[in-house]
């Protein structure tokens, strides 16, 4: 992701366009390639040698705002090395002993005298113990590995992160499927789920429109829901025909983000059909049950009066073939979670179950509400195999 002020756009009756880059940029391509090589020449040096070298490249580039963009994306594919145990305590250990040497020196000693007595007082040579004294600081650690890429591809990624960064502000998002293959609709409903994203969805003749609550409208989870929004950015052009909109707000003003398939985004997802999130994959693989088998790629269900939801998984009963779908609520779900009782409330639905984060039942009325409900199942990260069960039992 690219930070606030590496983001560049432009604001015009309203609408705001990010300023996305030519992958064919002759110029931009020469730069990515250039940072790429660096990266791969700097395995094994530290975070702050690496980091260096690249902003001295991006700070002499002609455009630097880009340049450095560009340098944020391959530092945040860079894998870097984990200090060993006991750093810390050996740093605390040897300043002590640096200070009781220094206390033993008269008030005229010098400099020389000071490190020859610390020669004396360490096992290890003192140009060593310094270089290894802060090895745990994020700065100090080498370079293992990074995701590679090729220059095209990095220059697609930054396409992609400017149209990510402002959605920090959405309020609102609102894609539009324009007559779709049902596999790609598939996979961008799973990629939902896997971002703990709930949407309204509805058909509108051969069209599916998804409408996502942003994390504006929660501000004490702005950050970690602001990043789940824009990671489910990240799949939506795999749809081809598609229309995305976001309403954007900050203390400064009010603008609607607008994105089409016409703009450079590409989706770095590939062809499969969705990642499982690993709360889901680890209830398949502890769900041992005779009667129920879990499907993990489960379509989406009719609610309400037009509606329809995206469970994040189906149980469906092998002798009878009956199924109920579960649909998961996290903290930031309030109005979701409100509007999907009151569709059962108004339309009763017994194949849906909600799993539902305590986080929302923030007082004793609301918690006593949801745990009578005999569709709902409140959870701590996620709901329990055996809390599951005894809900599917008759």
């Amino acid at each position: 992701m690219l930070t606030r002020e590496l983001l560049l756009f432009r604001v015009r009756d309203g609408k705001l366009r990010p300023s996305f880059v030519k992958r064919e940029d002759a110029v931009l391509l020469a730069l990515a390639h250039e940072l790429i090589a660096e990266v791969e020449a700097g395995r094994g040096r530290t975070r702050d040698e690496v980091e260096e070298t690249l902003g001295l490249r991006a700070g002499a580039h002609a455009r630097p705002k880009v340049a450095r963009g560009l340098v944020k994306l391959l530092v945040d594919r860079m894998l870097f090395d984990e200090p060993a145990e006991g750093v810390s305590e050996a740093r605390a250990a040897a300043f002590r002993e640096a200070a009781r040497v220094l206390r033993t020196l008269p008030p005229d000693a010098t400099v020389e005298t000071y490190e020859s007595r610390l020669a004396e007082a360490f096992p290890r040579p003192l140009p060593e113990l310094r270089e290894t004294l802060y090895a745990d600081l994020p700065g100090h650690r080498q370079l293992l590995s990074w995701e590679a890429l090729s220059a095209a591809d990095l220059l697609d990624r930054y396409n992609l992160a400017l149209a990510q960064g402002p959605l920090f502000d959405a309020r609102r998002l609102t894609l539009r499927a324009r007559a779709p293959e049902l596999l790609r609709v598939r996979k961008v409903l799973r990629w939902l789920k896997f971002c703990r994203l709930v949407a309204e969805v509805r058909r509108e003749g051969e069209d599916w429109v998804l409408e996502v609550e942003g994390p504006g409208a929660m501000l004490s989870l702005q950050k970690k829901y602001g990043l789940q929004l824009a990671s489910f950015l990240s799949v939506v052009p795999v749809l081809e025909r598609w229309q995305l909109t976001a309403s954007l707000e900050s203390p400064r003003r009010r603008v609607t983000l607008v994105l089409d398939e016409k703009d450079p985004l590409v989706s770095p997802h590939g062809s499969a059909l969705g990642h499982i999130p690993d709360e889901v994959a680890t209830l398949a693989g502890s769900f041992e049950d005779a009667d129920w088998e879990l499907d993990l790629l489960p379509l989406p269900r009719h609610t309400g009066a037009a509606g329809l939801c995206v469970p994040d998984l189906t149980f469906r009963h092998r002798k009878t073939g009956r199924e109920v779908a579960l649909e998961l609520f996290h903290a930031w779900h309030a109005g979701p979670l409100a509007r999907r009782l009151e569709e059962l409330r108004s339309r009763p639905d017994a194949g849906l179950l909600l799993g539902v984060d305590r986080a929302l039942a923030k007082d004793t009325q609301a918690r006593a509400q949801l745990e009578a409900h005999p569709q709902v199942v409140l959870f701590h990260g996620f709901p329990s195999a055996k809390r599951l069960r005894a809900r599917l039992s008759p």
